[in-house]
């Protein structure tokens, strides 16, 4: 690990912590003209809440995080109404560390859209190719803030500190040395086993994938939570459908 500084040790590993004990799922139903819904569950373990409480505590800010809340929903409903064509059917939080979120989108390449970034990839679009739609997913360092639109917790400074970073050149390899680490020899492998799945149910004939699983017209992404942690390179799943 000659190359890897205190500080983007001190970042992967504690972004290592949160995503092996915070469960994302993301069901997303799309409809040949771009208009669907996305309905999420985001479920983080309290001894984790615990944590980032006291890291909130030591940096001194973040009032939400020093009241032991990872989500208000208040809030994010605000930023969520910003994204054009988007409406919030619910929003609710189960205790004080599960977020259930269900969103209306008339155009879900515009969902993502980021305004104060122009330069950024969108990490969605939909475009016409013949007489097919193609889906496309598409993550990477520069992006990765979008994120926050549907998973709204990473949009908190503190968590937000944690995710990749644009000048970190971290090897998975390094990676999985400091998970065994920080977590012991059973770090690694549960690193190298956990997963974001993005679920994406199309209304319409599916043609073709790239990168996940189908079943009927439902498609399958799960993100290895390496690849996810440091984006070394950009993440690139579609779907063709009419």
């Amino acid at each position: 690990m000659k190359n890897i500084n205190f500080l983007s040790a001190v970042i992967l590993l504690i972004a290592g912590s949160f995503l092996i004990s915070c469960s994302v799922r993301e069901n997303i139903y799309l409809n040949r003209d771009g208009s669907g819904t996305v309905s999420s569950r985001i479920e983080v373990k309290q001894i984790l809440a615990n944590y980032f409480s006291n890291l909130a505590e030591v940096a001194g800010d973040s009032k939400e995080l020093l009241d032991g809340k990872l989500f208000d929903t208040e809030e994010i409903k605000a930023e969520i109404r910003k994204q054009p064509g988007v409406k919030v059917k619910s929003i609710k939080t189960s205790g004080e560390n599960i977020l259930t979120t269900e969103l209306e989108f008339r155009d879900i390449s515009k969902v993502f859209k980021n305004e104060k970034d122009a330069a950024a990839v969108n990490v969605v679009s939909l475009k016409d190719v013949g007489r097919n739609k193609v889906f496309r997913f598409h993550l990477d360092k520069k992006n990765f803030k979008q994120l926050s639109i549907l998973i709204p917790v990473l949009s908190n400074p503190i968590i937000e500190s944690l995710g990749p970073q644009e000048d970190d050149s971290t090897t998975e390899a390094e990676y999985l040395d400091m998970m065994s680490f920080a977590l012991g020899k059973d770090g690694p492998k549960a690193v190298k086993n956990s997963m974001v799945k993005v679920i994406v149910h199309i209304n319409g004939k599916l043609i073709s994938q790239k990168g996940g699983e189908v079943s009927g017209n439902v498609v399958t992404f799960s993100i290895p939570l390496l690849k996810l942690l440091l984006l070394n390179k950009p993440l690139d799943y579609s779907i063709t459908f009419n």
